[in-house]
């Protein structure tokens, strides 16, 4: 909650934007400021601030950030008093008198602001600052109670081997969604650097393949530790960390199972709960907010770090072409000077392995043109997943196509990738009506049990049966009658 007191010409600017941040409460004691303004969508307090009857009364303890912008210094002062009394963990910002420089002396204030010198943006870049600083209050809150866990827990057994050197550090588990990408793996290399400042060990683990070139000469060229999931006894672990997802489905552990205890993401609808959780789908990037954490402990990343993230920015919001926030372009305007652009290319340019040539190749040989703009082809059965997109991408190169879809199979299951360039179409709803998966406007995916097709032992059969199917889905959702074929042209 943002505690606004002092509803005057500038107080009624700051509350216009903090409202966007978080909820927002306003308290002046005069009636009159609130019956001027149409429509607001705050709620409000019409009382004396310097009274503690009336900070009680609006769930002072609630607020993390308060502002004072009344213009009378003297029952400013007052007020920061009772507040630094009746909630010290707030973030205090003060409006000043330039003549009276020595004001708030001996009371604490974070920031003093004067209202003639600053505009009302900088107050929100403060109260960001604040929230930011909460956000990590709370998560180092969280941590230091699972070490107080483990603490009373060492306490109360032996050890089970006498010799061994225990340094009292909790052992914390980061997990990466199912295949994951690059955010993902950069977001979890920057929570372990968090989790290293608290003295706290950490490992990385992840569910199913590492399956792109590029994201495997991430990994190989910055030396990520990370580690499949099923090589791993979870029970060792005294906390468990999710970052870049927050739905269950990605998950390579069942949360029924285990404890969550952090979730950072940036995607939203999920269905995980842990008892720290800092989701941002305005954020292009999960590791635009870890860097935020970063930045917000004094931990400038190193160039391998630093070149993880700023690759996991620019492949999440498709080189900035698709939903990227203000953040995330600062975030990646305060990497280019750490990262390493030769690494990065080594990364982004990736040898393409025989497997991948060949899909590229068969997406093109099958390829099935709809309404002369659409490329559906399928390509068979596939080691390498990763190759999906590549080839996707590659058939939009085509002339006149403006909207693929390539799929193959897998083991028992059927995955597809699609790609357009048509603003009209958003796959990503097409993909999630269709097969239940989900993407962006541009690039989504999704995968389907091989179901009743698995018992079909023809190659043809299987490749006609599976056509049809997909072929079906797709036009459906798209809204494409049947007949609209054009054949591989």
């Amino acid at each position: 909650m943002i505690l606004i007191i002092g509803y005057g010409s500038f107080g009624r600017k700051v509350a216009n934007y903090a409202k966007t941040l978080d909820k927002v409460v306003v308290i002046d004691k005069n009636p009159a400021v609130f019956e001027s303004v149409d429509n607001l969508d705050f709620e409000y307090v019409v009382g004396d601030a310097s009274e503690r009857e009336t900070l009680l009364n609006v769930n002072i303890k609630d607020a993390d950030t308060i502002l004072i912008l009344t213009n009378e210094y003297v029952i400013n002062k007052k007020i920061v008093e009772l507040i630094n009394e009746l909630n010290p963990m707030a973030y205090v910002i003060a409006r000043g008198i330039v003549k009276y420089p020595d004001l708030y002396s001996g009371v604490k204030v974070d920031k003093v602001i004067y209202p003639i010198e600053c505009a009302a943006k900088e107050v929100i870049f403060e109260i960001e600052k604040s929230k930011l600083r909460r956000k990590l209050m709370d998560l180092e809150r969280v941590v230091n109670s699972i070490k107080l866990k483990h603490r009373e827990s060492r306490d109360a057994t032996t050890l089970k081997n006498e010799n061994a050197e225990d340094n009292g550090k909790v052992l914390f588990l980061i997990i990466m969604h199912n295949n994951p990408d690059p955010d993902s793996i950069a977001s979890a290399m920057a929570l372990k650097k968090v989790f290293e400042k608290w003295n706290v060990d950490s490992d990385i683990a992840y569910g199913g393949k590492i399956e792109f070139d590029e994201n495997r000469a991430m990994v190989n060229l910055l030396g990520v530790k990370i580690t499949p999931i099923y090589d791993i006894d979870i029970t060792q672990y005294d906390g468990i960390a999710v970052v870049d997802t927050s739905t269950s489905k990605l998950l390579p552990i069942d949360p029924n199972n285990y404890k969550i205890d952090i979730i950072i993401d940036h995607h939203e609808n999920g269905d995980l709960i842990a008892e720290y959780m800092d989701i941002r789908p305005d954020i292009g990037a999960t590791a635009t907010i870890l860097l935020e954490y970063l930045i917000q402990l004094n931990l400038t990343p190193k160039q391998d770090l630093a070149t993880a993230l700023y690759y996991a920015i620019c492949t999440d919001t498709n080189y900035f072409k698709r939903k990227t926030s203000k953040k995330d372009f600062e975030a990646a305007g305060y990497l280019q000077d750490l990262m390493d652009p030769k690494t990065l290319e080594m990364i982004e340019n990736p040898e393409m392995d025989t497997e991948s040539m060949e899909i590229l190749a068969r997406s093109i040989i099958n390829r099935k043109i709809i309404r002369s703009s659409i490329a559906l082809s399928y390509v068979g059965r596939i080691n390498n997943r990763g190759a999906l997109p590549k080839a996707a991408d590659f058939l939009l190169k085509m002339e006149g196509i403006t909207t693929t879809y390539v799929f193959g199979i897998s083991e028992n299951k059927i995955y597809i990738s699609a790609r357009t360039k048509d603003l009209r179409i958003d796959v990503g709803d097409i993909m999630k009506r269709a097969f239940g998966g989900g993407g962006h406007q541009k690039a989504a995916a999704a995968s389907i049990d091989l179901g009743i097709f698995e018992s079909v032992s023809n190659k043809e059969s299987l490749r006609k049966l599976v056509e049809e199917a997909i072929q079906t889905k797709i036009l459906n959702a798209m809204g494409i009658g049947e007949g609209e074929e054009k054949g591989n042209g």
